[in-house]
């Protein structure tokens, strides 16, 4: 029996070579089923057989088989945590998100140091539940307001409330502390619906209907007539980015009777002129870099993928940023007037405005905020400045940014005119300029505004080329630069290296290294430059280079796996012996530390919603990592010093770190980071700088542990393996 299993193992290892993957897959099943003490040993080789065959049958849309294929296998192989976690990959594509979920729970289950099954969840409780609910319903300025302007406008018994958007129904309940006559709240998510129903009830509200439905796609019938006091809160940092004036202008000509109401009454939004460095930098590329690109006036700017605005927290840049001018009213719409919202909804002739500067100075960015009016009475403001009252100031919402301008030098007392237009329902910030525009992608502006890192290449410069000139003249030197510019490539053609090898990651971007080898004078012809992320390591053939220096980054914080396995290709097949591989060293840091704002983004707390019972069911929705950390405006306090996690140039395994705690506190997460050595013996830099070209990792904490100075807790550092790795904390010793 033995003999005739090995026959098969042979047959299928022979189809999958010829591609016939549904032949080899039944022959390894057929050997399992002779020999189950086979399948330990031929349990990786029948994984890849069984992906190379789903994606198959992805391209011929056979999802049916796809899972019958998983069940024949999680048949042969139960509780393997990696078939749980690649049916929860499949589960997830096809939109079959709560059985994803229980798949990779499950896995996680069975191994708690399992990295993508965890990365897997988190990406579908990001789905689910977007974090935004957390950081809103954590907001008490927000919440008390709200359950003011909605205790002043419900009349006990004679009103029917529509909740539209309800999300966990926290407007609904503050609605029945008044006794409607009935209450309906609406939401489009099926999740948010059954958290809705779930905490109504549990709140003692079983009276309170639920309807998973977009309002737009309702009349009164879904929702049992028309009502007479509508509630809502679909509002983003633009204030009507989300919507909201196509959703009441609906709802005044379906769901809302003749004598109804909204609430909020009316909305007002402002514009105001800024100096923001920090800003400025992630949309625009600086000065100094464009004086060291020979480009000085050229004007190159993030490629903007028709975003009209950003959304940013504003309000934590302190001194960061600088108000320039006096704010000034753009646009008031009264939502309760269907005329009011229609013509604002429909307006085609721009919005023009003038501000007054106030201090001489320069303009690089326009913020955007919204006063909201609950009632007559009752206001909360999306204000970052320090005119704002802190009793109204809410911090459920970010301020929008209109970043697409050309820097202006003003005078105390100038005035200055900006046009805005509503598009699609949404405003946008017209062009004040004629000026030709370059657009790069935002890795590579953000790689190239990262000043103090390209000094720091142009710096090394030197010392390459006394290296390299011991393996050959430099007239005959051959480089391979993948950054998201190629920073050390450029500076070695300028000194008369053969030829470079780059990558762009768009079109857009690969223009823009072309501009820039032409103002060096640089023959394109010693240029390769690829574009994108599907190209393969066979681009490289069996050529062998100098010098390789590659970015294995992703702008988020996160290591990129797959750039990360090019450059270990890279440097194992492809870099002549004694050439340079750079960078030299890469070492993963780490931090605990206690941040309320990363608390209050990821976890609700009962006394922020009048003691509503909310946190049980949401916080079950916790994610254990955020990516997309900024350093430099991220409010927390460290408990420990900084640590070496692990050195990412070599293979990284699992292992625990004991780390003294030095301060009191609770531990809110690890916050990670990254030091590079670009060459042997050279100074190191750290990526939690201001401006660094990536941003930080968070690993979240959600326990309610409390440590104490001159405590140690371990770190556990757990690494997959295809490299992903991810940390977590242990109890304290």
């Amino acid at each position: 029996m033995d003999e005739l299993a090995r026959e098969y193992i042979t047959f299928a290892r022979q189809l999958s070579t010829t591609g016939c993957f549904s032949k080899s897959f039944d022959f390894y099943m057929m050997a399992f089923d002779k020999c189950a003490d086979m399948k330990a040993q031929h349990e990786h080789e029948f994984r890849v057989v069984l992906n190379r065959l789903n994606e198959v049958l992805v391209t011929a849309d056979k999802m049916e088989d796809i899972f019958n294929n998983f069940g024949r296998a999680m048949d042969a192989f139960p509780d393997n945590i990696y078939f749980l976690n690649d049916i929860g990959k499949y589960l997830f594509k096809y939109a079959f998100y709560t059985e994803a979920w229980h798949h990779f729970k499950k896995a996680l289950s069975l191994d708690s140091g399992f990295v993508n099954a965890e990365k897997n969840l988190n990406s579908v409780k990001n789905l689910l539940v977007e974090r935004w609910h957390y950081r809103m319903l954590n907001d008490k300025v927000r919440n008390e307001a709200y359950r003011d302007a909605i205790s002043h406008s419900v009349v006990p018994i004679q009103d029917s409330v529509l909740d539209l958007g309800t999300g966990t129904g926290l407007l609904a309940m503050y609605a029945n502390e008044r006794k409607p006559m009935a209450i309906t709240a609406c939401d489009g998510s099926a999740v948010m619906t059954k958290l809705a129903e779930c905490i109504t009830q549990e709140n003692g509200y079983d009276h309170i209907i639920v309807v998973n439905k977009l309002s737009t796609a309702m009349n009164y019938r879904d929702i049992g007539g028309k009502r007479s006091l509508l509630l809502t809160e679909m509002f983003d940092a633009g204030l009507f980015g989300e919507h909201v004036l196509q959703t009441l202008s609906h709802a005044w000509e379906y769901l809302i009777n003749n004598v109804g109401r909204v609430v909020p009454n009316k909305a007002e939004f402002f514009v105001i002129g800024a100096k923001c460095e920090f800003l400025s930098m992630r949309y625009q590329l600086c000065s100094y870099i464009k004086t060291l690109l020979n480009i000085p006036n050229l004007n190159v700017h993030i490629l903007t993928y028709d975003e009209t605005y950003d959304c940013e927290d504003v309000g934590l840049y302190g001194n960061d940023i600088k108000y320039m001018t006096e704010p000034q009213s753009l646009v008031k719409v009264n939502f309760n007037s269907p005329r009011d919202i229609n013509d604002t909804m429909n307006r085609t002739e721009p919005y023009e405005i003038e501000l007054k500067v106030t201090q001489t100075g320069e303009i690089d960015t326009y913020i955007g905020y919204f006063d909201l009016h609950l009632t007559d009475d009752i206001t909360i403001t999306s204000n970052p400045t320090s005119a704002a009252k802190e009793s109204q100031r809410a911090i459920a919402w970010q301020q929008a940014v209109f970043f697409d301008n050309i820097p202006k030098s003003v005078k105390e007392n100038d005035i200055i005119d900006a046009e805005f237009l509503m598009n699609h329902g949404k405003l946008t910030m017209l062009p004040e300029y004629n000026t030709h525009i370059t657009r790069i992608s935002p890795e590579t502006l953000r790689f190239l505004n990262d000043v103090e890192y390209m000094q720091l290449i142009t710096g090394c410069i030197g010392m390459a080329c006394v290296y390299l000139g011991q393996m050959a003249e430099i007239s005959q030197i051959h480089i391979i630069d993948l950054c998201p510019f190629p920073m050390f490539g450029l500076q070695l053609l300028k000194r008369g290296i053969q030829s470079l090898i780059c990558c762009a990651k768009t079109d857009q971007d690969k223009h823009f290294f072309k501009k820039v080898f032409r103002a060096h004078d640089i023959p394109l012809s010693k240029v390769t430059i690829l574009v994108g992320d599907d190209w393969s390591q066979d681009v490289f053939r069996d050529e062998k280079y100098h010098a390789v220096f590659c970015n294995i980054f992703e702008m988020c914080g996160e290591i990129e796996l797959r750039f990360k396995e090019i450059a270990q290709h890279l440097k194992q097949n492809h870099l002549l012996q004694g050439g340079l591989f750079m960078p030299a060293h890469i070492k993963l840091m780490g931090q605990v530390v206690y941040s309320h704002w990363l608390d209050i983004n990821n976890r609700i707390y009962d006394e922020n919603v009048s003691n509503y019972k909310i946190e049980e069911y949401l916080n079950k929705y916790q994610v254990s990592q955020n990516y997309n950390i900024d350093f430099t405006h991220l409010e927390y306090t460290p408990l420990s010093e900084p640590c070496v996690l692990g050195t990412c140039t070599s293979p990284l395994g699992s292992e625990t770190i004991r780390v003294p705690i030095v301060r009191e506190g609770h531990p809110s997460a690890v916050l990670c980071w990254y030091n590079i050595e670009l060459m042997e013996d050279m100074t190191e830099i750290a990526t939690n700088r201001r401006h660094s070209f990536i941003d930080g990792v968070a690993f979240l904490n959600n326990s309610n542990t409390v440590l104490r100075a001159g405590a140690t807790i371990n770190l556990i550092r757990c690494v997959d393996t295809d490299g992903s790795f991810k940390v977590m904390l242990s109890e304290p010793s």
